[in-house]
């Protein structure tokens, strides 16, 4: 499977011997159940995807800034699967913080349509994280971003969606979730500076898109109805 050129890959990531201790000493000094303190000069994604790399955490981002227990909710999505009653987290610190900051208190007719995926290379090997993201181009339009948290959660009840065979390949989402609630370990404040592709988010004209996806529902991302 050749990788689509409107998938955006993963800025580079290397986890060197100082961003480890770094990344550990802040995790150390880090109470449970509390707001962590980021002073790191590192890109808060990184540390997010340590922590999930490292340790069995999952991540899920909000808008809610004092949430004590996660709780299942009734997801919307015309796939069964992120169709659920569940609470749905990730194990990718970019991913999670374009549904952290992404602003639909206040532009509550916002669609969003997006896709974290990794493409198996070899029997063990995974291609870097490739990402595609998009809002209704209104809301696009009126910078619909804020500062939002993302909960970090134990991944133990957690189930992770399967794999999939696209054109030939084994695609891998980073896409959990579960049916149980769940108490935070800790949660890190995020805002729009901490999403690498802030510039690289598409708007989509909702009435197209919903009629291409009835059309064709297997031919995401529906190019069609992208306006930017």
């Amino acid at each position: 499977m050749q990788k689509p050129d409107w998938l955006l890959p993963r800025p580079p990531f290397e986890l060197t011997p100082e961003k480890l201790d770094a990344f550990e000493g802040l995790w150390q000094s880090t109470n449970c159940g509390e707001s962590i303190d980021y002073h790191l000069p590192y890109p808060k994604w990184q540390f997010l995807t340590y922590l999930c790399e490292t340790k069995e955490f999952v991540l899920h981002g909000s808008q809610h800034s004092h949430i004590d227990i996660v709780e299942p909710r009734q997801a919307h999505d015309t796939r069964s699967y992120s169709n659920q009653h569940a609470i749905y987290a990730t194990t990718d610190g970019i991913w999670v913080i374009f549904f952290a900051i992404i602003d639909r208190k206040r532009h509550p007719g916002m669609s969003l349509f997006n896709s974290c995926l990794q493409i198996r290379i070899s029997a063990d090997q995974l291609s870097d994280p490739l990402y595609f993201f998009s809002i209704s181009q209104p809301a696009k339009l009126q910078k619909a971003w804020r500062e939002g948290l993302v909960y970090i959660l134990p991944r133990q009840r957690f189930e992770r969606e399967n794999a999939q065979v696209i054109q030939g390949a084994e695609v891998i989402f980073p896409h959990w979730i579960s049916k149980e609630t769940a108490t935070p370990v800790a949660k890190l404040v995020v805002g729009p500076q901490d999403f690498p592709f802030l510039e690289q988010i598409h708007g989509h004209d909702d009435e197209k898109l919903n009629r291409l996806e009835a059309a064709d529902p297997n031919g995401f991302p529906w190019q069609e109805a992208l306006e930017s």
